[in-house]
């Protein structure tokens, strides 16, 4: 950091202002080595800023920021997500109609912006646009608007040529090497000033235009965009050609001055320990559990969670409960398990747990682990432990006839004001709603839902304190659709952050 820190008073003794970078990366959807968009923007950006003087970046994930405001002030905005491609999962992060908006006044006043690989894939309801601030896209749809591609797709392992030698972006580029996943046959502008083709692949057939894999377009608000359909498979980023291309690209975008030999970086292996020098270790307890609940799913689902933010968090996963009893290496414990058919706590976990609260380690409560180590779990008898209903505000009682859930299915979170929730907005999600669970600890209700049953506003996540220590209760997160909600995501990494004592 303190080398980003030298460029920055660098470029401000000069006089001018560092270039905001801001790069928004999808949450990941195909198997490791590929899509890997989380890892491609802190590369990028560690690059970005040890390389280019008055480059600042910011990153953004789960494929749009907590607070569009922050776009207001970027030089560039470049997504690397999932697109969207007709009947098959979500659009892309930012192309529905409210995101869109707010790109169209980044577009108005002059920002760049970028969309690499599957960001590409875009319906042609907001084609025009697309084709204006980046210069094309992959077209999926027909006439009627069905999935039918126009545009293709084809994995080669083939020569990249320049295709616009004078274009500072290929400053340093000669033709390259490389094996990809490449989109073609892509949508481009008729005869719009400005645009240019980049990179082309002759191997793909067919015409100059229908092989462009790279491209960019001047507009005449000032603002530079491109797209590029390459960025498929990681592993290109050891290729120097690839990489500069890229870089070169980035920073052509935000109106940074590409050196004649390009920009040149090395990767840089240990990307995580740059960014976040001293990740928070967490002991996430998880396994047993009542039967309607993939723990195994959403187990994975929470550590994308935590590890979207940076990653913050350095997570241990154990399936045993007696790890409680030895938490002294650990700044944050989270709890996914209820003891559905299994022993209790042993006497040295139920210590180690106080003993770990009460010096202050913070403590993360996921749905119906709030009704573990209780006397009425009806297939593990014996196992109850009345300390941990001083550690848990609010507990899953099976004794009692007002405690019980909604039918799984949709409704409404009401996000409450409180420093911890700023920004975050209401949402609709699709989870069992909990209603009447039993405790009277003082907290700060942080959301709520309307029950359909109880008629009344029932909370859905709290904070509070247990001795010095710090803990965060939600009863959301049944199932997988419940856990990747990006409502549900938020609450559970901004209370994540809290009880660890981070910002």
């Amino acid at each position: 950091m303190r080398f980003v820190w030298l460029l920055l008073l660098a470029s401000l003794a000069d006089g001018a202002p560092p270039k905001k970078i801001v790069l928004i990366a999808g949450r990941k959807s195909h198997p490791p080595g590929m899509h890997e968009y989380l890892k491609s923007v802190k590369l990028l950006k560690v690059m970005l800023e040890r390389s280019v003087r008055g480059a600042k970046v910011e990153l953004v994930f789960n494929g749009w920021p907590e607070n569009p405001a922050m776009l207001d002030t970027a030089d560039s905005i470049v997504t690397i997500s999932d697109g969207q491609d007709g009947h098959l999962g979500s659009p892309v992060p930012l192309m529905t109609p409210e995101r869109m908006q707010v790109i169209e006044r980044q577009m108005k006043r002059g920002c760049g912006f970028g969309l690499i690989h599957f960001s590409t894939f875009a319906p042609d309801a907001y084609g025009p646009q697309i084709l204006a601030w980046s210069g094309g896209y992959f077209d999926w749809q027909d006439e009627t608007g069905a999935r039918k591609w126009y545009s293709a797709i084809k994995t080669l392992e083939t020569q990249v040529e320049p295709a616009s030698p004078g274009h500072p972006v290929l400053r340093g580029i000669a033709p390259f090497h490389l094996k990809e996943e490449f989109y073609y046959q892509i949508r481009f502008p008729e005869n719009q000033a400005g645009w240019k083709p980049l990179l082309r692949v002759p191997a793909l057939g067919g015409t100059p235009a229908s092989h462009t894999v790279g491209w960019t377009v001047e507009r005449p608000d000032g603002g530079r965009g491109f797209g590029t359909s390459m960025g498929h498979f990681f592993s290109n980023w050891t290729v120097p050609a690839y990489r500069k291309y890229f870089l070169n690209l980035i920073a052509w975008s935000a109106g940074l001055e590409i050196p004649e030999a390009g920009i040149e970086a090395e990767v840089v292996e240990d990307v995580d320990r740059i960014l976040v020098p001293k990740p928070v270790k967490t002991l996430l307890l998880t396994g047993d559990d009542h039967p309607a609940h993939l723990w195994k799913q959403t187990t994975v689902s929470l550590i994308e969670d935590l590890n979207d933010r940076g990653p913050e968090f350095d997570v241990t996963v154990t399936e045993d409960p007696n790890q409680l009893a030895k938490l002294e290496d650990y700044r944050l414990v989270v709890l996914h398990y209820a003891n559905w058919t299994s022993p209790g706590l042993s006497d040295a976990a139920k210590a180690g747990l106080v003993r770990y609260l009460e010096r202050g380690g913070g403590l993360v409560v996921i749905h119906f682990a709030n009704g573990a180590f209780h006397h009425s779990l009806p297939k593990s008898p014996g196992t109850d432990w009345p300390g941990y209903r001083d550690i848990v505000a609010r507990v899953w009682d099976h004794t009692q006839p007002t405690v019980g859930h909604d039918p799984f299915g949709k409704f409404r979170v009401e996000i409450r004001q409180h420093p911890l929730t700023k920004g975050l907005a209401s949402y609709e999600t699709t989870d069992e709603l909990y209603f009447g669970q039993v405790g009277n600890r003082p907290v700060e209700v942080l959301a709520t839902a309307r029950s359909r049953k109880t008629g009344k506003d029932e909370p859905m996540a709290m904070v509070y304190r247990y001795g010095k220590g710090r803990v965060f209760q939600t009863v959301l997160g049944h199932a997988l659709e419940s856990q990747r909600n990006s409502g549900t995501t938020w609450l559970i990494r901004r209370g994540a952050t809290w009880a660890a004592g981070r910002k």
